[in-house]
């Protein structure tokens, strides 16, 4: 005779895939009824949308059918409630406790730190974040950009510094934008931007590390992070040592992007940084004659993103061959447009 609790102990094997902790634990079970035979079980989900629910219920049929004597399984779905939610954010806290994670540095001067995140290179994270530092500037706010991708820098060139920082009192005095936007990036201090950074990375988390406790930022309201592509050491040095207050996920239509760009939602949740905007840049183009809307790369998928991951939808980009010839030419603040305006307001309230 199957009971209760031998259910429950079952489920307990169960693992949320992407949280990679058991789905008893999470408060996943809403409820579980045996009549004889046949057991019934309600998950609650995180999202109405939840992209690994069919593999989730799977798992729970085969741990409960493999206890014998149960002739079927039947498996509701519902979502989490406010509270719910709130408990389940409260066990990924405990988890990232028990992981081996180094203190936060201190803030300083500094109000909010964002990390601009992306799965896979080639989305235009980089000019994604220049211009949420541009509009940001642009409503009267301080703002510095911590160039992070140590190996492929290219912060500099967007903003057309070339300005080599120089040390006062010990500390580094980052270059500035013509519109007063502070810049850290390797490529500042190489002297020559086409000389490659081949280290290994442990020096890149020393270098990361550096451009912030060594930099001089002064006041600010947001220093963003642009983080290189993937889920490595850089990564985690960003996410673990700084006081990042939220991530800004940047992605693209095709399926590819937002299958990689799971892997760092999954990351995010594992270190308990908040995901505050999924943002899909490259959505589509604008006949320039016509104005008709074509998607080179396939019907938009980040609003589906973000609701997968409980987070807001900051907006669609589209490709622009203006913002190419901004960055080429180091004029992004020169450049303007309306959808990115929209973008920022939203992630500034």
């Amino acid at each position: 005779m199957v009971t209760k609790e031998a259910v429950m102990d079952a489920l307990s094997k169960v693992v949320d895939p992407e949280i990679d902790i058991d789905i008893v634990t999470l408060g996943m079970v809403r409820g579980v009824a045996v009549e004889g035979d046949k057991v019934s079980v309600t998950l609650a989900l995180t999202s109405e949308s939840c992209p690994l629910v069919d593999r989730i219920k799977d798992d729970v049929e085969s741990v409960i059918k493999g206890l014998g004597g149960v002739s079927s399984v039947s498996i509701e779905t519902d979502v989490m409630n406010e509270e719910e939610k709130s408990a389940l954010l409260e066990k990924l806290k405990e988890k990232r406790k028990t992981l081996p994670m180094p203190g936060k540095l201190p803030k300083h001067g500094i109000k909010r730190i964002l990390a601009i995140l992306s799965g896979k290179g080639g989305v235009g994270k980089s000019s994604v974040t220049s211009l949420i530092a541009v509009g940001m500037q642009r409503r009267g706010l301080k703002v510095g950009v911590l160039d992070a991708d140590i190996t492929g820098p290219s912060i500099p060139k967007i903003f057309g510094v070339n300005e080599v920082p120089f040390v006062l009192e010990g500390k580094i005095i980052p270059a500035t934008s013509s519109k007063g936007i502070k810049i850290i990036s390797m490529n500042l201090l190489l002297g020559n931007e086409e000389t490659p950074v081949i280290w290994r990375g442990p020096l890149v988390s020393t270098a990361i590390k550096q451009f912030y406790t060594d930099v001089d930022w002064g006041e600010l309201d947001y220093l963003l992070v642009d983080l290189p592509p993937g889920t490595s050491d850089a990564q985690l040095t960003v996410l673990q040592l700084l006081p990042v207050d939220g991530i800004v996920v940047v992605t693209s239509p095709q399926e590819l992007a937002g299958v990689i760009v799971s892997k760092a939602v999954q990351m995010s949740k594992m270190l308990a940084v908040p995901i505050v905007g999924v943002l899909e840049n490259m959505s589509y183009v604008q006949c320039p004659k016509c104005g008709e809307i074509i998607r080179l790369f396939g019907d938009s998928r980040g609003k589906l993103m973000a609701e997968q991951i409980n987070t807001q939808f900051l907006g669609s980009l589209p490709i622009d061959p203006s913002l190419s010839a901004a960055c080429d030419k180091g004029k992004i603040e020169e450049y303007h447009n309306k959808a990115f305006e929209e973008v920022v307001e939203k992630l500034v309230s």
